[in-house]
């Protein structure tokens, strides 16, 4: 790991190192580049599941305090409080009602309706979907059950959370490596260095760390910049320019 964080400084400070980097296999490259995007996804995986334990522990603190028993057997709701029971939290609310009497959140910004057999989620006025509770053979969400989840769901969300952010970002990078090496063709015909489409690859791989970096900083610090995609672009336009104009003989 020495060496990829060596590599790390110098993609970012020494435009002379790239005269090495157009002469590496794509092997190397390739391994760079999804070593990169590992120690990425790994440290924004730990700052989402913090913020996520945060949001999570609201949440239950708020069902404990404000939600009767609910129990589901064989994807059928059964509750012992007088419906239709309404809690709020600002702009959030909750509506039990197995008796059929409410059927839609109309008239409520965002919310949850638990029905007899299904459950609406409203996100916005424009936006709700509906899910049957048929696949919930014995289901009893209770004190104890609260309690559970908030201990054990963090270790269920963030191996997914890292597999799907993982997966995004690799996709995401190797997307606008294989875009620009369009602009890097251009740059070499117009500056007359010699190199060859792999080289320019590799080039353009070791070229997007600064862009990389910079998003995940500001990505952890929770900092979201209008426009940054033009911020993002026009960085790693500079270092494959300036790497290439560095690969002269």
């Amino acid at each position: 790991m020495k060496e990829f964080f060596e590599e790390i400084a110098k993609a970012v400070s020494d435009f002379k190192f790239y005269q090495k980097v157009k002469d590496f296999t794509l092997t190397k490259s390739a391994k760079y580049l999804l070593t990169l995007v590992l120690v990425i996804t790994l440290l924004l995986s730990i700052r989402f599941s913090l913020d996520a334990r945060k949001g999570l522990d609201i949440a239950v603190d708020w069902a404990q305090k404000n939600l009767p028993t609910i129990n589901i057997q064989n994807g059928i709701v059964t509750v012992d409080i007088k419906q239709p029971y309404i809690v709020s939290s600002e702009d959030f609310t909750m509506v039990i009602d197995t008796t059929g009497e409410v059927a839609s959140l109309d008239g409520y910004k965002r919310g949850i309706l638990l029905m007899k057999d299904r459950m609406l989620y409203k996100e916005s006025d424009v936006k709700s979907e509906t899910y049957s509770l048929s696949g919930i053979e014995s289901l009893r969400i209770d004190e104890a059950f609260l309690k559970s989840a908030r201990k054990n769901i963090i270790w269920i969300i963030f191996p997914i959370m890292v597999l799907i952010m993982y997966l995004s970002f690799f996709v995401a990078r190797v997307t606008q490596i294989l875009v620009f090496s369009v602009i890097s063709l251009i740059a070499v015909s117009m500056s007359h260095v010699k190199l060859e489409y792999k080289q320019l690859i590799n080039i353009g791989t070791y070229a997007i760390t600064p862009s990389t970096l910079l998003g995940a900083i500001l990505a952890f610090l929770g900092l979201n910049l209008p426009h940054f995609w033009i911020i993002y672009s026009g960085l790693y336009l500079i270092f494959i320019v300036m790497a290439i104009l560095n690969c002269r003989e």
